[in-house]
């Protein structure tokens, strides 16, 4: 009888903290979306890494990414998982640059820095980070792209912040 009293108390009290936890984390969407979106996204993107990190040192596997078709943002959209060659970036000075939101795996490439090597679906060659560009997702434009280096860019958007980054990519030697 004291057994499930005592697991009567626990699973209540268990209830109350996840009720608790659940209206805290509602209050959070409500009066601060854009800092749990930032949380939410920081959380997703260093599990991300870490997965990244793991399948380069145990698996000698390198990130990959596909590049899907050419558009825009309907095309951008349709997050089928795959960064959308966007014709609004084309300019001269500029890289074919790809783009993937955030939430659609584009930000596996939030955490590269300048060295690190990638693959790209379907390409033989192995690539590496040679430039990063960061600008505000909005009063931007081509003009901040001029001059990034690379064969082609990927483009994500940050979790919860007014930033992009761009990753300008290069093929290299794989020996």
């Amino acid at each position: 009888m004291v057994k499930r009293k005592r697991g009567g108390v626990v699973l209540g009290v268990l209830g109350a903290v996840l009720i608790l936890g659940g209206g805290a984390l509602l209050a959070g969407v409500a009066l601060a979306p854009e800092q749990v979106e930032k949380g939410y996204g920081d959380i997703k993107v260093a599990i991300g890494s870490s997965v990244d990190k793991v399948q380069e040192e145990v698996f000698e596997e390198l990130p990959t990414v596909t590049v899907g078709v050419e558009g825009g943002i309907p095309e951008l959209d349709l997050c089928d998982g795959t960064f959308t060659i966007m014709t609004s970036y084309e300019r001269d000075g500029v890289p074919e640059t790809a783009a993937a939101h955030n939430n659609c795996g584009g930000d596996v490439l939030l955490p590269w820095e300048e060295g690190q090597r990638i693959r790209i679906d379907g390409r033989d060659e192995v690539y590496e980070v040679v430039d990063i560009r960061y600008t505000s997702k909005i009063w931007s434009s081509t003009d901040d792209l001029v001059g990034l280096q690379g064969e082609i860019a990927l483009q994500s958007c940050f979790y919860g912040e007014d930033r992009m980054k761009f990753v300008g990519l290069e093929p290299v030697d794989d020996a």
